[in-house]
């Protein structure tokens, strides 16, 4: 199976109803949001299809990494838009 993607998207949705019908699951399928509160933080993810990092964690959209080396800088510079909820907006 591929990986998800680190977005919330509809590939996601794709990804998901293909593993259950893999499974042979034809029953209810809940979707759910959880409103914890996060705690701040910045992470990078690798993104395979892509074949690039991605620093997540901001109020915004994932951000390229192309350069380890000034992955510093570029924490440091989204450490003001941390995000502590997640917003999910889903659109055709």
């Amino acid at each position: 199976m591929p990986s998800f993607p680190i977005m919330i998207c509809e590939r996601n949705l794709e990804l998901a109803s293909e593993y259950v019908g893999s499974l042979k699951y034809y029953g209810p399928v809940g979707l759910s949001c959880d409103d914890t509160k996060l705690h701040p933080s910045l992470r990078t993810y690798w993104d395979a299809s892509k074949e690039c990092h991605f620093l997540v964690g901001t109020t915004g959209k994932p951000i390229a990494v192309k350069d380890e080396g000034l992955l510093g800088d570029l924490v440091a510079e989204s450490k003001k838009n941390t995000a502590t909820k997640v917003t999910i907006a889903l659109t055709e």
